[in-house]
């Protein structure tokens, strides 16, 4: 693997050549909320950068592109993201981390792989991506100053409320949901103590 630094600046270059200036401006603002969350509440910044540089690098590659980059990387794929291959930007970006730059940090890996769904693998750097892709300083919607204020205070909680946000703006808008969502929200859920409806 070259050395980080190096690996940084070449993200950061790809992000001017990949990314319309709209997306770049998230990315960089995810990179910036993500380091202030890494130093609240110890979490490697350097790898938290990473993660957060190199998140949504192909969030603006088309859709018929994705699919063929991830056939290639030997990507496997859902039915939910054959119907909407935007979802696969996390995962196709998580493999060219470890093949064009050598990375092997799972955690880093499934933080970028997962980022927009979640996972149950997730530990601090996963959490803390996932939590600033959503709260960054360029996102605008009700309840979002809440959230990051809970961010900086306890990062299990600001994930989960995250998570709830995100699932209930889901269902309101009538969206899918990608399995390891449900997933991680079934354990987050049951570790707070959580009941099936026929139990109430």
């Amino acid at each position: 693997m070259i050395g980080i630094k190096r690996i940084i600046e070449n993200l950061e270059e790809l992000a001017y050549l990949l990314l319309t200036n709209y997306r770049r401006r998230h990315l960089f603002s995810v990179r910036d909320f993500s380091l202030m969350l890494a130093e609240k509440h110890d979490a490697d910044p350097t790898r938290c950068e990473i993660a957060a540089i190199s998140h949504d690098l192909f969030r603006d590659v088309s859709p018929l592109k994705l699919l063929k980059i991830a056939k290639a990387y030997n990507i496997e794929t859902n039915h939910i993201e054959m119907m909407h291959p935007v979802l696969l930007h996390g995962k196709v970006a998580a493999e060219f981390l470890r093949r064009r730059f050598g990375v092997e940090d799972e955690e880093i890996l499934n933080a970028v792989a997962y980022h927009t769904s979640g996972h149950v693998s997730f530990d601090k750097i996963g959490k803390i991506l996932f939590v600033s892709d959503s709260v960054e300083m360029t996102r605008d919607y009700p309840g979002v100053e809440e959230l990051r204020r809970i961010a900086m205070m306890d990062l299990e909680e600001a994930f989960f409320q995250v998570l709830k946000n995100k699932i209930t703006y889901a269902v309101r808008k009538d969206y899918l949901l990608l399995p390891e969502t449900v997933e991680v929200w079934n354990e987050v859920v049951s570790l707070r103590g959580g009941k099936l409806e026929e139990e109430e």
